[in-house]
């Protein structure tokens, strides 16, 4: 349709393409489940590869790119409105990429940053300081001079609302030319910068604006400045917020007031307080002072070797420390360029953060970890034709633990586009010390430590590892930078000899004076002077290698996250234990970053109550922090292990959860068994009777199976191959259920006796399904199962001993990423079973297929072969713990090739295959669509 069309008009094309695209996947029914406030994911059945496909489908309708937020909405109506708003140009405009020249330097020392600023301004008034690219790929061009302007207007602004110096005003403000002009109109004004992180959705702004109102209390702030949206959020925070007078836009503020006319200010002012992401209880907000960030910046610029052409490119957040400080604030002191674009834009498309770099040619540029690890999983190769990162000269990784395997692969990803190895700089920095606290030589590649883990985890010694001997690997951080000096110490306070284990204490000139209004916890990390980081370290050869922490901090993204923010949105959901829930991190090895885990105490025990509360624990945490839970796991009563006082032990419960035995259900007890019995009379006794018996089974079956899974487990454990701990996992099934009394039967399993490897496509009833696959299939094969496998007991050791492959749901960008990775193990020569109704219900009845596996077999060309299993639902019906005896059958079909490599291919696969694993699951085929079941209509 042409551009500018009426709003009802764009969502008749928008409800046009998705029930054509509904119909090719689930038929008539799933096509009439469109309409306009229907959810996309839950009544139509659109996964995440379906509505990329939607997306893109709608954007050769349209003519033209949508923005990439369209990819959050839900429904029809909600994508109609946010086309409609985007206009019919297209979203990425044409910039000049011409050369800016080297920066000059500045002719005075400056007290201040908002000095800085005003000297540029007065140096270089026309050339350009920032180039602000939104989330639909817009330039904007601010020069100092525009830049120090609109910062007046907004400092006039304030002092007409009857801002004061040493006042603190809340900025509440996306990436955008607005949150530059209010952070320099504050410190101008003389008051005191608080960014925090911007609501994710509008829709929810009451409840996260009392997210916020414990830092806006502790920093008793006296004005927010946010988007024209939120300011309704005003009436809510003002009766929780006392200090709070007003909120407001900075249009406003430009508007109503006359322009700052004096610069003023001294170095030991306040410059701004940064408090942790999502902070609530009893947050912490770091203050800083001008001298802290001028001499931060000044030894950053120092370890840099930063040269007068350097460009900067950015897509970190303003209210964080390495995107205001480390990006922003450095490039305006040294008047380098820089391009500053916002999270989802990266987040979205990560080749256009390498594009940019490539075009403007660009030389520094800073992200966490799991940045790199998006770049090396989510960039197709395509994408990256013509690229040239040949002028990157600095990288700096920082922010969150740093992974050896992840700066490997980033260089064999990218070295034969330009990157060199030693562009990559692997640094390390906190809040305390503004940003900034150790550097490794510039230009030098990154030095990684290999150690004996033995040696390491008994008792903290970074003994070197023999070569081809199972070690640790850690990432050195360099030195501390100039002025600033680092110890590691032992619990005693003394400090630790090289390649042992301390805890890393700093001081400098970039320390911060303290926490905000709470100098309890600013003495509680002093230590002789130093301040103590929580993190945990060793030195080896004079540099430090970072260890892990001791601190509770999840760290997710570069974002520091509090679990006791997670944990009482959890409890605030319908049905879990307030008081028993517990939030902390483990190690994401593929994304290079940390998964966040939220586990609960809850008294249901429905299956179907269990999976809406589930849903309900992810909503809540994605409401509050912007970041959905990696993993939810409620277990009963009793299962958080607390003090003898009643307080929770994170510790304790993160090390169970590893163990694979948090939640585990008790065994039933005799004394129970017989009071069964006892009331075996009439109806209520025959009930009884019937769950004695089959507890006495279950019983019989652990206690014969429990030494074979056992021996099993400590076998898994030490064989180094994966392909040994496969074999040994399925001979271990096969054992357990003929044990269990099921009589097993395969059908067709000369089909893949030699040859491969094959795509395995399987029914999914139960979850003895896991066992029976692993029992039945004869041939080696690696499961791509869904991420909540990780967490059960037991299982969840095997599938990563194993190698097994495993996909969160929920994300769609790991759904995508799990795709390509199933695709690298196909053309590794291993052989992949999927489930591809992805989740099973108490309802007998096949589901509708997810596309992922038949996108799979179209893009390598190898066949589906159709499986189908009966029985395994009737030996461990779902929404059940207690097993129960008979036949499973495993039916193993001809191979079904893909006619094409396009969509309509991958579509006709995947009927095909339904069709046939229809004709031999014994249970019919439904018309689901995701949430609910639709009788065949008549």
């Amino acid at each position: 349709m042409p551009d500018g069309g009426t709003v009802d008009q764009i969502e008749n094309v928008i409800l046009e393409t998705a029930r054509a695209l509904a119909e090719e996947l689930g038929g008539v029914r799933a096509a009439n489940a469109v309409e306009p406030n229907s959810s996309l994911e839950r009544q139509v059945g659109l996964g995440s590869l379906e509505r990329v496909e939607l997306l893109l489908r709608l954007e050769r309708r349209f003519g033209h790119a949508l923005n990439d937020q369209l990819l959050t909405l839900d429904t029809p109506a909600e994508l109609a409105r946010a086309v409609a708003a985007a206009g019919g140009a297209p979203p990425a405009q044409a910039v000049e990429r011409g050369a800016i020249g080297p920066a000059t330097p500045m002719r005075v020392a400056v007290p201040t940053i908002h000095a800085a600023l005003w000297h540029r301004a007065e140096l270089t008034p026309e050339r350009p300081h920032v180039f602000v690219r939104d989330t639909d790929g817009i330039e904007q061009v601010v020069t100092y001079g525009q830049l120090l302007s609109n910062a007046r207007a907004v400092a006039g602004g304030l002092r007409d609302r009857g801002v004061n110096r040493g006042d603190t005003v809340a900025l509440m403000l996306p990436t955008s030319v607005e949150f530059l002009y209010a952070f320099h109109g504050i410190l101008i004004a003389g008051a005191i910068p608080v960014p925090i992180y911007p609501p994710v959705r509008l829709d929810h702004l009451d409840e996260y604006a009392r997210r916020q109102s414990a830092i806006l209390r502790n920093a008793a702030v006296r004005l927010m400045i946010t988007i024209p949206r939120a300011t309704i959020i005003a009436s809510i925070l003002r009766s929780s917020v006392p200090s709070l007078t007003a909120v407001t836009i900075v249009e406003e503020l430009v508007s109503r007031g006359v322009p700052w006319t004096t610069l003023d200010g001294a170095g030991g002012n306040p410059a701004f307080i940064q408090y942790t992401s999502g902070s609530t209880g009893h947050p912490k907000g770091v203050l800083l002072t001008h001298d802290n960030l001028l001499a931060n910046i000044k030894v950053m610029t120092a370890g840099l070797d930063l040269q007068p052409d350097d460009v900067g490119v950015s897509w970190l957040p303003l209210y964080h420390d390495m995107g205001l400080i480390g990006t922003w604030l450095f490039s305006l002191v040294n008047g380098i360029p820089l391009e500053l674009q916002s999270p989802l834009y990266f987040l979205a498309r990560p080749e256009r953060w390498l594009r940019t770099i490539h075009e403007r040619r660009a030389t520094l540029g800073a992200a966490p970890n799991f940045a790199f690890e998006l770049c090396i999983n989510r960039i197709a190769d395509e994408a990256l034709e013509g690229l040239d990162l040949s002028s990157w000269r600095c990288l700096l990784n920082g922010a969150e633990p740093i992974s050896a395997s992840t700066l490997t692969r980033f260089q064999e990803r990218f070295g034969p586009y330009g990157f060199r190895p030693g562009t990559m700089m692997t640094v390390y920095g906190l809040a305390e010390s503004s940003v900034a606290l150790c550097f490794p030589p510039v230009g030098r590649p990154p030095r990684i430590d290999s150690v004996r883990r033995e040696a390491f985890e008994r008792d903290g010694r970074a003994e070197v590892a023999a070569e081809g001997e199972a070690a640790l690997q850690f990432v050195s951080v360099g030195t501390a930078l100039p002025g600033h000096e680092i110890r590691l110490i032992d619990a005693a306070g003394a400090d630790v000899p090289e390649r042992r284990v301390g805890r890393l204490i700093f001081r400098g000139p970039s320390a911060m004076p303290g926490y905000y209004r709470q100098p309890e916890a600013t003495a509680a990390i002093e230590i002789d002077g130093f301040y103590d980081t929580g993190d945990l370290a060793y030195m080896a050869d004079g540099e430090i290698y970072i260890a892990g922490r001791s601190k509770d901090l999840i760290i997710k993204e570069g974002r520091n996250l509090v679990p006791q923010e997670i944990e009482e949105v959890t409890a605030a959901v319908h049905g879990i234990r307030r008081g028993c829930v517990v939030a902390f991190g483990i190690e994401d090895q593929e994304r290079g970053t940390e998964k966040i885990v939220v586990v609960a105490e809850t008294r249901a025990q429905d299956a179907t109550k269990l999976r809406a509360m589930e849903s309900a624990v992810v909503a809540a945490v994605t409401d509050a922090i912007g970041l959905p839970p990696d993993v939810v796991m409620l277990v009963p009563p009793g299962a958080v292990p607390k003090t003898s006082s009643g307080k929770i032990r994170r510790l304790a419960t993160r090390d169970l959860y590893l163990q694979g035995t948090l939640g585990r259900t008790p065994r039933l007890s005799l004394a129970i068994m017989l009071r069964l019995g006892r009331a075996a009379l009439g109806e209520t006794g025959r009930r009884a009777w019937r769950a004695v018996v089959r507890a006495a089974y279950a019983v019989r079956v652990v206690v014969v199976a429990a030494p074979i899974v056992s021996t099993a487990w400590l076998l898994v454990a030490l064989i180094p191959s994966a392909a040994l701990a496969r074999a040994l996992q399925r001979g271990g099934a096969r054992l357990v259920l003929r044990i269990a009394g099921c009589r097993l039967s395969v059908t067709g399993g000369e089909r893949l006796k030699g040859g491969g490897p094959f795509l395995l496509a399987c029914n999914h009833c139960s979850y003895s399904d896991i066992f029976a696959t692993l029992a039945l299939v004869p041939a080696d094969f690696a499961f791509v199962a869904k991420e909540e496998v990780i967490r059960w007991p037991f299982i969840g050791w095997f599938v990563r001993r194993a190698g097994h492959l495993t996909v969160d749901r929920l994300d769609a960008f790991d759904s995508l990423a799990a795709v390509r990775k199933t695709v690298e193990a196909v053309k590794s020569n291993r052989s992949v079973l999927v489930f591809p109704e992805a989740t099973f219900t108490e309802n007998a009845g096949l589901r509708p297929f997810r596309l992922g596996i038949f996108k799979i077999a179209a893009e390598t060309g190898m066949p589906v072969v159709p499986m189908a299993l009966e029985g395994t639902r009737r030996v461990l019906r779902p929404g059940t713990h207690v097993p129960k005896p008979g036949p499973i059958k495993l039916w193993i079909g001809e191979p079904i090739a893909p006619a094409g490599n396009d969509w309509r291919s991958m579509v006709e696969l995947r009927d095909q295959v339904a069709g046939a694993i229809a004709e031999h699951c014994g249970e019919p085929r439904t018309n689901l669509i995701a949430g609910g079941y639709q009788p065949d209509a008549v």
